[in-house]
């Protein structure tokens, strides 16, 4: 009895609590009355929290009959609290935030609201990035940041992205800012999944850079991805797929225009090489048959079909009060353009916040990235380039036409050998096999402890690890076998791992007293950056038919030819820092900021460097003098000055090391067993010390006309100091150049950007974007000499006077140096021909180019001229001179977007002026250099060049006739280079100014009447095209390139177009659900 009183006690208990618990229901509207979705709606003391459905309405659960408070929050909106008092049914406004939508920025170490900056930062938030999909974090900036220049070294997938804010500084070392998401250093911004970016923020002057201190010389960009949010669990799916095309090809020469060619230059040697082409091709009176052939069009066979790539994200986020979650995962999915190439992309991001006390907070976030790349970009390879699919001949001649006889030692060998000596793109592209895996984890976790309300401590510690294989394989065709490898399949493999830890405590205390305002935040941190190592495997000698996937699966039965293995001991960075902010009366605000850096790049007694910085900002708006201007709603003047250090240089060029020789030798071994000897490879320099950038600027921020216009104006002035330099030095030391910091450079620009609200109503709204920068580099000391050669070295020794850039002492970076085109040699030039050495000779006056140009034959009417610059009669390398500058006068992007009821629409364009590009295809391209029976460019056809031969097919010599032949030739005879190796000229230098239509995105949202029935917060459909057109004068695929391969000096050699992997043509179509 007594237990069975005792239950129905209990029984009785349950139902008295369940009795007293009451649903709350409500709506959450804006001031229009519209519904908003996904407001968060807490009930205050507990733990309890839902977020409104896609109509604003909610329904939450609430102890007893008593008034409870509920918190309204909202992204945009003021916060409300709300009493019930009782009540059952609510209906809730939101006011909207003018301080909230004045964004919230993120810099070293906090955040600050960007009214309240006094430094230089440009951003782009989580609106803007969700209407677009983009395949990188790269992407998502282009053109949308002044003083940004996003370039691609070609449109390879997963190419190299190189990113310069204000121009950068350095001469020989790394310009690329320093990139940082959710606080740790990262090395490379594609392996963030661009699905998870909250927002981008851009520090470019001293004022915010000089907090990192070591890394911020060439500007730092902040990655900060999607937090956890409490409430409800959301679930978001987003996904979409892409078909690319090549959107324009180079125009070769057809098959009829192509044996044309060859004959010409068949008749322009002997007798022997035409009776070869007359075996292969046929007679002169027989190439009208190939007017009729199509050929191949090895352009489309190699990139020129349409490839598709896909992407999928999903989210889930939720969680109580104290505890939120989030978490996501992507498959990025990118078949390359080119035959071969391509990528996959996975990425796993998880968020933990947990609030473990009022006053402590924990925070927990990791990142896993799996890579897969196979091919490789054009630019960097020696063994394959994209240009073979324009020298490659497009026709096998005779062999096309007749039945070759497939056994060995029938009639038709010739013509089956023939067909065999043509290597084509595609052959070679399965002879040249890459395959590059990587994993990456990165691992974060903070406190937070609120020791009293002003007064926070915060710890981070995060760690990097990424492991990578490289696999290459080299088959017969290839250039690595036939040099060393025997004619034989080769392999490489390489592994390597690499771990980064960092320990970073900051004390910050804010306080305000009346007017005044403080915020005093001090740190210390410790980096150990890149430790790992990498290990190197070649093999050679294995069989003819060796598969890839075979040999790498037998390594160990081949020839080991090297066998190598590197242990890094990393770089170590110990620093401190500290930064106060004040403010009064928001009015006047200044920011002084110092950090001292201890980096062992640098011997001991260098490794100390210490970066200050000062800000004033001045509210002018709020003083009393502008209280009757009604249409400025803010405006602020900025000022700053500062430093900012680079250490992002070799690791030992202080220490004496020690380099394997690539030959091996007897040294002091067995003779039978050579080995690799080993040899200082550079002087080390003891003195070495930190490249630092000072920065100045001038800004100005303002906001007008009730908000609809807001922007940006700044100028700066940066001067990098203590640049690394190779200099020259006496060779009685034992070597010839040493690392000095002895350069000095200095960037000046202007930075404008604007964003306007031009139109703004319940169904139609219409935005607009704009910015523009101008930056003018310049050399200003080269540590003695005033001005040095170099090499962009796209050709290796195919190129006359390699020395293809200059450097000079109070000039701009990226200055071309080579000849001028002066047309060609005309018949009337020359005096006379002698038929028996087959050679013109030119009257008194007129400039030669001996064999520059000629080759073993020498210079004929239709050579290509240059301009005797020194007047001399004779031109040589002394007659070369500036011809092109790489760096553009100004660059910049303009955008478009509207909001139509449901649907959505926008147009983003980036441009750039001023710039020249080196198109190297225009030399390698148009002559016969190193190829037998290949193809040129259109340009050279039989209507536009200089010719040789008549209608009949007969050499012309005489001068008289050669006048008459070529009246209307508009070009120079690319077959008077004979076998000259080719030299650069102005003719290769074009303008590089373009304006793309970089995306174009239309959108439909479904109404939320719809959604709520399928339980869905948001349902949005859409379709966009990326590099949908493009405006330029360039010849070449594309004149956004930079695919240079200079070693060393690859900061001074920009613009060169060598071969590059052509950017595609997207079409994307995608959806993005919220549940």
């Amino acid at each position: 009895m007594k237990q069975f009183f005792s239950l129905f006690l209990l029984c009785m208990c349950c139902t008295i609590a369940f009795a007293q618990n009451r649903q709350i229901k409500g709506k959450v509207t804006d001031e229009t009355g519209a519904g908003l979705a996904g407001v968060s709606v807490l009930l205050s003391g507990a733990n309890n929290g839902v977020q409104t459905d896609a109509n604003g309405n909610f329904s939450i659960t609430a102890p007893g009959t008593g008034a409870v408070t509920l918190t309204i929050s909202y992204s945009g909106y003021k916060q409300q609290t709300v009493k019930t008092d009782g009540k059952s049914e609510l209906n809730i406004s939101l006011e909207k935030d003018v301080t909230a939508l004045e964004d919230v920025v993120v810099i070293g170490y906090g955040t600050i609201k960007r009214k309240d900056l006094t430094g230089t930062v440009s951003s782009i938030g989580a609106n803007e990035l969700s209407k677009i999909p983009v395949s990188s974090a790269a992407e998502a900036i282009t053109g949308r940041l002044p003083g940004v220049q996003v370039t691609s070294v070609d449109g390879a997938p997963g190419a190299e992205i190189v990113i310069r804010v204000r121009g950068g500084g350095s001469v020989t070392q790394d310009n690329s800012p320093l990139y940082i998401v959710d606080g740790f250093p990262v090395n490379n911004i594609n392996d963030i999944a661009p699905s998870d970016i909250a927002s981008i923020d851009i520090l470019k002057d001293a004022a915010t850079t000089a907090i990192y201190g070591a890394r911020g010389a060439n500007g730092v960009v902040i990655i900060s991805t999607k937090n956890a949010k409490a409430g409800k669990t959301t679930i978001t799916f987003n996904s979409f797929g892409t078909a690319r095309t090549l959107p324009r090809q180079l125009e070769v020469l057809s098959p009829y225009e192509f044996v044309l060619a060859n004959y010409e230059y068949a008749r322009l040697q002997n007798q022997t090489t035409v009776d070869g082409f007359t075996k292969y091709f046929g007679a002169y009176e027989d190439l009208e048959l190939y007017k009729y052939q199509k050929g191949t069009n090895w352009q489309k066979e190699l990139f020129g079909k349409p490839v598709y790539s896909q992407q999928h994200n999903l989210g889930i986020t939720g969680g109580t009060a104290k505890t939120k979650f989030s978490l996501s995962a992507t498959n990025n999915t990118d078949q390359g353009l080119m035959q071969g190439s391509g990528y996959q992309r996975n990425y796993l991001n998880f968020k933990l916040n947990h609030e473990v006390a009022k006053n402590l907070k924990l925070d927990y976030s990791s990142r896993f990235v799996h890579t897969v790349t196979d091919g490789a970009g054009s630019s960097g390879s020696s063994n394959f380039r994209i240009g073979d699919a324009i020298t490659t001949r497009p026709v096998n001649g005779i062999a096309d036409f007749i039945q070759i006889d497939p056994n060995p030692g029938g009639t038709d060998d010739d013509y089956e050998q023939f067909l065999k000596s043509l290597i084509s793109p595609t052959q070679l592209l399965a002879q040249d096999y890459r395959k590059r895996v990587a994993h990456t984890l990165n691992m974060n976790a903070a406190a937070t402890w609120n020791i009293i309300p002003s007064l926070i401590y915060r710890t981070e510690f995060g760690m990097d690890l990424t492991f990578g294989q490289l696999k290459r394989y080299y088959g017969p065709l290839t250039s690595v076998s036939r040099n060393e490898g025997s004619n034989l399949p080769m392999g490489e493999i390489t592994n390597s791992n690499a771990r980064s830890f960092r320990w970073a405590n900051t004390l910050t205390y804010k306080k305000e007293i009346g007017k005044h305002d403080f915020t005093v935040l001090g740190g210390q941190e410790i980096n150990i950056l890149n430790k790992g190592f990498s290990e190197y495997t070649r093999a050679k000698l294995f069989v003819e038919n060796t598969s890839p996937e075979r040999m790498f699966a037998n390594m160990q039965l081949g020839t080991t030819d090297r066998h190598t293995t590197n242990i890094a001991a990393g770089q170590k960075l110990a620093s401190f820092f500290g930064r106060i902010n004040y403010q009064y009366d928001s009015r006047y605000l200044l920011t002084l900021t110092l950090r001292a850096d201890a980096s062992t790049k640098f011997s001991p007694e260098k490794q100390w460097g210490y970066f200050p910085a000062a800000a004033f900002a001045w509210r002018v708006s709020r003083e009393n003098f502008m209280s009757n201007i009604k249409w400025i709603d803010d405006l602020k003047f900025r000022i700053s000055y500062g430093a900012a250090g680079n250490d992002r240089i070799a690791d030992n060029i202080w220490r004496v090391l020690f380099q394997a020789s690539d030959n091996r030798t007897i040294g002091f071994g067995d003779v039978a067993n050579p080995y690799y000897t080993y040899a200082t490879s550079s002087l080390p320099n003891p003195f070495v010390q930190w490249e630092t950038n000072i920065t100045r600027n001038t800004g100005l921020d303002f906001t007008l006309f009730k908000q609809r216009l807001t922007g940006a104006l700044d100028f700066y002035w940066n001067s990098a100091k203590n640049l690394l330099v190779l200099t020259d030095i006496p060779q009685n030391t034992g070597f010839s150049t040493q690392q000095q910091n002895i350069g000095q450079t200095s960037n000046k620009g202007v930075e404008l950007g604007l964003n306007a609200s031009i139109i703004q109503k319940r169904d139609f709204q219409l935005n607009a974007t704009f910015n523009i920068g101008f930056n003018k580099a310049k050399i200003d000391n080269l540590g003695g000499p005033s001005e040095k050669s170099l090499q962009s070295n796209w050709a290796s020794t195919d190129l006359k006077q390699q020395d293809d850039y200059r450097v000079y002492v109070g000039q701009t970076i990226g200055l071309m140096y080579g000849y001028v085109t002066d047309g060609w040699y005309t018949a009337d030039d020359f005096a006379s021909y002698n038929p028996i050495t087959r050679t013109y000779t030119l009257k008194a006056g007129v400039p030669t180019v001996g064999s520059l140009l000629g080759g073993v034959i020498g210079v004929r009417p239709g050579t290509m001229k240059l301009k005797d610059l020194d007047s001399n009669g004779v031109i040589n390398a002394s007659d070369r001179k500036v011809i092109g500058s790489a760096l553009p006068k100004y660059s910049g992007g303009f955008g478009l977007s509207a909001t139509i009821k449901n649907f959505d629409i926008s147009a983003y364009f980036n441009f750039v002026v001023g710039n020249d590009v080196y198109n190297t295809g225009k030399i390698s391209f148009n002559q016969f250099y190193r190829t037998n029976y290949g193809n040129m460019l259109n340009t050279v056809n039989s209507d536009n060049r200089y010719k040789y031969i008549d209608a009949s097919g007969n050499l012309v010599t005489d001068l008289t006739e050669l006048s008459k032949l070529n009246a209307n030739a508009k070009i120079w005879s690319p077959f008077s280079f004979g076998n000259a190796t080719p030299v650069f000229h102005s003719w290769a230098v074009e303008n590089g100014s373009f304006l793309r239509l970089n995306t174009l995105t239309v959108g439909y949202s479904l109404p939320k009447r719809i959604t709520s029935v399928v339980h869905m917060t948001k349902v949005r459909v859409y379709a966009t095209v990326y590099n949908a057109f493009l405006w330029t004068k360039y010849s070449g695929y594309d004149p956004e390139v930079s695919s240079t391969r200079s070693d060393g000096y690859s900061q001074l050699t920009p613009g060169v177009d060598y071969s590059a992997y052509p950017k595609s043509r997207n079409f994307t179509a995608g959806i993005n659900v919220t549940f």
